[in-house]
């Protein structure tokens, strides 16, 4: 499909843009930068396109912006942050009678793709930050230690800007998940059940399981496990039969069912799957792999 767009550059004087042509080797290599700038955007700015291979990043700052984005129109501002893919159609602009101010930045390359999908995994491509001050939020300083690599580019500036986006990226999806938290914050219930999972999963442990022995709401178990541990109770079990199993197929000579019931799942089929599925090959096809490396 062909790229189309429509824009009015009303951006003050002391606005700053960069646009980019990254090498071949970047683009193999790398998370690319495109485009990137820092804009104080005065009515009438807009800009509206469709089919553009690229995936944008705005950051407001202050003032108020709007964007009309996969049937959905969103308000835009100071904190606020939203990541689209340009393919689609879109069309923003400035609505505030002051300059909508923001950081900006177009980019591809390296797993965007997948950290687009896990950004909008609830549905939508905006999320307001918890900073009080924008100026001081982790995600502007990273735009701001990218736009300063622009100016003086040099060998290491596309290394070093990969490094960069893969941290923005990150960071927005830390921030919009709120799992921005310190060690520190975790409550000391949520270790308790890991340390319990950690003990039992062999024999299996059920959200049943968990209420009963915590005195918990198994709901609010789920909600607190899933945030602070980054997946639900069930799922962290399954990792634990899985990385236990895989311990077995490498360093002891059980056969794979023997295996299968010692991880604590009695269907063989359904350990055959469930293994496959996590690891992307079959347990004999793993413990035949790592026998090959150590020969």
């Amino acid at each position: 499909m062909t790229y189309w767009e429509k824009a009015n550059h009303s951006w003050t004087a002391d606005s700053t843009r960069f646009i980019l042509t990254p090498k071949q080797k970047s683009r193999d290599l790398f998370y690319y930068i495109q485009e990137i700038g820092y804009f104080k955007a005065n009515k009438p700015y807009f800009t509206e396109r469709e089919n553009l291979p690229s995936y944008l990043m705005k950051f407001t700052l202050s003032g108020t912006g709007e964007l009309h984005y996969q049937d959905e129109v969103y308000t835009l501002k100071a904190g606020d942050i939203f990541f689209i893919d340009c393919k689609n159609y879109q069309y923003y602009k400035t609505i505030s009678s002051e300059p909508w101010e923001m950081d900006w930045v177009h980019f591809s390359g390296g797993n965007t793709e997948n950290f687009y999908h896990e950004f909008i995994k609830n549905g939508s491509n905006v999320f307001h930050t918890n900073s009080e001050n924008t100026r001081n939020n982790q995600i502007h300083l990273l735009m701001e230690k990218l736009l300063q690599l622009q100016k003086e580019p040099n060998a290491k500036t596309d290394f070093e800007s990969s490094v960069l986006v893969h941290e923005l990226l990150n960071e927005m999806i830390l921030q919009k998940y709120q799992m921005d938290f310190a060690d520190s914050e975790i409550p000391e219930y949520i270790l308790n059940v890991k340390s319990y999972i950690d003990e039992n999963y062999r024999q299996g442990v059920t959200l049943e399981d968990l209420e009963k022995h915590f005195h918990l709401n198994k709901y609010q178990i789920v909600k607190d496990f899933s945030k602070f541990m980054g997946q639900p109770p069930v799922d962290y079990q399954i990792s634990c039969k899985i990385s236990y199993a895989k311990d077995l197929l490498r360093y002891s000579n059980l056969s794979i069912k023997e295996i299968s019931l010692e991880a604590g799942l009695d269907n063989f089929a359904y350990f055959s799957r469930l293994f496959k599925k996590k690891t992307g090959i079959s347990p004999s096809e793993y413990r035949r792999t790592d026998r090959v490396i150590k020969e």
